[in-house]
């Protein structure tokens, strides 16, 4: 394929913004580097950028951002997924153990008969009744066999405490603040 058919004609190719593109090189033949295709000689060839740099050969103009208008009523294709920051809607409710626990009670079950129940082992039942958090299948499967709810609604608290408080460790800028009122 000759150059003059890739472009066109010799005009295209004068006002062509050539990319760099993984090449070989037409001048050294290095394999595998970042071309660009610049003019040597009158003829346009793909040149590694130590070739350009060596032989003062032109370095190729980047090609210009253009930024179009978009068309009305066509879709977009951003991909929108769901917010990560956002709080569920749900949250495991801090007494989730007492919950789990009361129920259990009131079925008249023990942890054994519990754990049969759900076909767990027993150590998952006494560690969860003990406070540490199951996974959210287990969670899912006690609120079933025990028809307790143990997500609760998210409860948004926005209130702020201003003031200082004396509870809080001291900080290098109380010591700053501390040490210029001792020294008026």
């Amino acid at each position: 394929m000759t150059l003059t058919s890739y472009f066109g004609s010799e005009d295209m190719m004068d006002g062509y913004h050539f990319a760099c593109v993984m090449g070989t090189c037409e001048l050294c033949g290095s394999d595998k580097v970042g071309t660009l295709r610049t003019k040597a000689s009158g003829a346009v060839v793909d040149a590694c950028g130590r070739c350009i740099d060596r032989l003062g050969l032109e370095k190729p103009a980047p090609k210009p951002i253009v930024n179009r208008p978009r068309e009305t009523g066509s879709k977009s294709s951003v991909v929108r997924g769901r917010d990560i920051m956002k709080k569920q809607e749900k949250e495991l409710s801090p007494d989730f153990h007492i919950r789990i626990r009361n129920a259990r009670k009131e079925k008249g079950w023990d942890q054994r008969e519990f754990a049969r129940r759900m076909n767990e082992r027993l150590n998952i039942v006494q560690r969860t009744e003990n406070g540490n958090r199951p996974t959210d299948s287990l969670i899912k499967k006690i609120e079933k066999v025990l028809s307790v709810e143990l997500f609760i609604d998210v409860e948004t608290n926005n209130t702020r405490q201003t003031g200082t408080s004396m509870s809080r460790s001291m900080t290098i800028g109380d010591v700053y603040d501390d040490l210029l009122r001792r020294s008026e």
